[in-house]
């Protein structure tokens, strides 16, 4: 699912990449061209060890629950406000890490979070993300992953990304489903990778 996604023309991120190859060239105007090439990837390195780091925290949320004297300080404030919302939001973890198939569409994938609203019975399909701001994309990733769950007999009630922010705050944010943009999405990455 997520290999698909990546035919997705992501705009913003190609600035990204050239701000931090310029801000490495302003911070050291004797670095040569490839080290201020791998400027970007460096931080994608520590950004993508930071989401690891917090899924674990997910994964094993009902072993430890509120335990954060272990933790260390950079990834503390992800942990708090995840715990913050299963507690504010009245959540039944029910499962995580789950591999998911359509085998109708020919696609699978690995969902972060089922969960429960303990006072509304509604079950969530929850796509965790410590980044800076949440993108209509990871809603065609719960789409696909819906469909999925669907083949399987799993009756999801409502998609949504939780973002886990480095203050410590959280953000949750309910979207609808676009399957039909998802398998659109599927047919471009196949026609640009037909060589694979």
């Amino acid at each position: 699912v997520t290999t698909v996604l990546n035919a997705i023309n992501k705009p913003f991120l190609l600035r990204w990449y050239g701000v931090q190859i310029y801000l490495a060239m302003v911070l050291d105007p004797t670095i040569d061209q490839k080290t201020a090439l791998a400027a970007p990837y460096k931080i994608t390195e520590a950004a993508q060890d930071r989401g690891t780091k917090t899924h674990l925290i997910v994964e094993s949320y009902e072993k430890t629950r509120k335990a954060l004297d272990g933790l260390k300080e950079d990834i503390r404030p992800y942990a708090t406000a995840f715990y913050d919302y299963v507690e504010a939001e009245n959540m039944e973890l029910l499962e995580h890490e789950r591999t998911v198939v359509s085998k109708k569409y020919g696609y699978a994938g690995t969902l972060d979070l089922l969960a429960k609203n303990k006072k509304t019975g509604k079950i969530y399909l929850i796509d965790v993300k410590t980044g800076k701001a949440i993108y209509p994309q990871a809603f065609l990733q719960l789409s696909a992953y819906q469909q999925g769950l669907k083949e399987e007999g799993v009756k999801v009630d409502g998609l949504a990304v939780l973002l886990l922010k480095e203050n410590g705050k959280y953000k949750f944010e309910e979207g609808e489903p676009a399957l039909d943009v998802f398998l659109a999405t599927k047919k471009l990455w196949e026609w640009q990778n037909q060589s694979l």
